[in-house]
């Protein structure tokens, strides 16, 4: 295939219609108005709502058959990888610590991270037959609601960022 020559294109100024061959950005201002007040008050709800998560128990419908089955799921089949490892001991840590506070009213409280860790290693789970199949929903069903309101809590913190970071470059994301 032979090689097409290319012509270069001549953009001066008498080719375009009120066309200049030269940028002054020097000429442009830009005027950004940050709202001290509003950043303030963005950076102490978001530092708040930061605590609050970190601190938050989330209850979750358990009884104590169910509690040994996600005991012995996380001490014998939780399949980790690399740093993983340290989700399944926390978790594990979780679970020894809800034993010995016993089980209330068929709930147990647990904080955000262990949720989530748990939900991540049910999401790897592979099983044989109706009888693993039941046991896998039961102990699923536990922590899939609970994971959305965790998620509801952590998409509050990512919104409230955006917020603030709009804010400290005086922009109004409303």
């Amino acid at each position: 295939m032979a090689k097409k020559e290319s012509t270069p294109l001549n953009l001066n100024s008498n080719n375009l219609p009120g066309g200049s061959s030269q940028i002054d950005f020097n000429d442009t201002e830009i005027n950004v108005s940050v709202d001290q007040e509003l950043v303030n008050s963005l950076q102490k709800e978001l530092e708040d709502r930061r605590k609050e998560n970190r601190e938050k128990l989330y209850a979750i419908s358990m009884n104590e058959s169910l509690l040994r089955r996600y005991e012995e799921f996380v001490k014998e089949k939780a399949e980790w990888n690399s740093t993983e490892a340290l989700g399944v001991v926390e978790v594990y840590k979780q679970i020894q610590r809800i034993k010995s506070e016993k089980i209330k009213d068929n709930v147990i409280y647990m904080g955000a991270l262990p949720v989530e860790a748990t939900h991540y290693f049910l999401n790897k789970v592979k099983g044989f037959g109706v009888e693993d199949a039941n046991n896998f929903i039961e102990l699923y069903r536990s922590f899939d609601q609970v994971l959305k309101d965790v998620k509801t809590d952590n998409q509050i913190v990512q919104d409230l960022e955006k917020k603030l970071s709009a804010a400290m470059q005086g922009i109004s994301l409303g």
